[in-house]
């Protein structure tokens, strides 16, 4: 179903009827005295989320050949379709810091180094699939401070890294307008979770922070709703929200003398309906396990865990 949001601008939902998401949030704007559309993000590539696509483009008119695609970031659930919409003959976007990380191949790297967070092979085996980008996937590539012009809108791109390395949103000033990909969700918090040489959660707090000078009147997340949340509020509350987790990860660490990001991340708090970590799917004790190293790697960073490697050759933690 389409629902108009403002001049030139839509959304329509691509459903994940299996994922605790629900449904990506697709924003479409419309160009204006023949000018060219705008689609942001795309779902899984999958009959479902494919159908939902198509159904949502024909609705609005839209046509390959007139249609520009921007990806807020790499992951699949947002790129999944970028193989389909190319073959349309849509014009791919997306920022270059983004591309080229997800070029380089690093689910690899960092399955191959899971095992040293203690991470074990059931856990590992459900999640080693294939995560690489579409193949023939030639964006072009935008960078910090860019600006696209759709339907009345002046869109400039923001770097936004720590959901992603390279994730990006759209900041049109005439209108107090963002639209915040996975950056800033208003009733989930984004995952963060470790990339190999990389303090995700600082560059994911140093975004935050980055949010706040910018006047938001209208916020479009990637996912779910903001239930009349105001940007700024939710900005704090996500910053805050991390200042609470660094420091319960700080105190499991203590408590158990030294662990590894996999068993810290059992012994976390988690808003998951589960009765214990044994009952967790697989899926979510690797996204949990990513997310506390995460944390892990910031607290190190900050000189108030230190990091090792045991006699099993596993990456542990202790309190200073």
């Amino acid at each position: 179903m389409i629902q108009k949001l403002a001049d030139n601008l839509y959304t329509f939902k691509i459903n994940f009827p299996h994922s605790p998401l629900g449904w990506l949030n697709c924003y479409v704007i419309k160009g204006v005295k023949g000018g060219r559309d705008l689609l942001v993000d795309s779902g899984y590539n999958t009959p479902q989320c494919l159908a939902d696509l198509k159904q949502g483009m024909e609705e609005l008119d839209m046509r390959g050949d007139n249609t520009d695609v921007f990806f807020t970031h790499c992951h699949i659930d947002h790129i999944g379709n970028a193989g389909n919409l190319r073959d349309m003959g849509c014009r791919l976007l997306m920022g270059r810091v983004e591309y080229e990380f997800y070029s380089s191949s690093p689910w690899q790297s960092q399955m191959a180094h899971s095992v040293l967070d203690g991470v074990p092979q059931e856990v590992r085996d459900a999640m080693n699939r294939d995560r690489r980008i579409p193949e023939n996937f030639h964006p072009q590539t935008m960078e910090d401070g860019d600006v696209l012009s759709y339907g009345g809108y002046t869109l400039r791109c923001i770097m936004t890294p720590g959901h992603s390395p390279g994730h990006m949103c759209l900041y049109d000033p005439g209108s107090k307008l963002m639209l915040t990909g996975d950056h800033v969700l208003f009733d989930i918090s984004p995952n963060i979770t470790h990339n190999e040489g990389r303090d995700m959660l600082g560059d994911y707090l140093n975004s935050l922070e980055k949010m706040l000078h910018f006047e938001v009147e209208t916020a479009l997340p990637g996912h779910r709703w903001t239930g009349g949340k105001k940007f700024r509020d939710r900005v704090l509350e996500l910053l805050e929200h991390h200042e609470k987790r660094l420091n319960e990860t700080e105190q499991v660490v203590t408590a158990g003398e030294h662990m590894c990001a996999y068993e810290a991340a059992a012994h976390m708090s988690w808003a998951i309906r589960a009765k214990s970590w044994e009952d967790f799917p697989e899926a979510q004790k690797w996204f949990a396990t990513g997310e506390t190293l995460a944390h892990l790697v910031y607290l190190t960073n900050h000189g108030r865990l230190v990091q090792y490697t045991d006699e099993k050759g596993l990456s542990e933690y202790r309190h200073i």
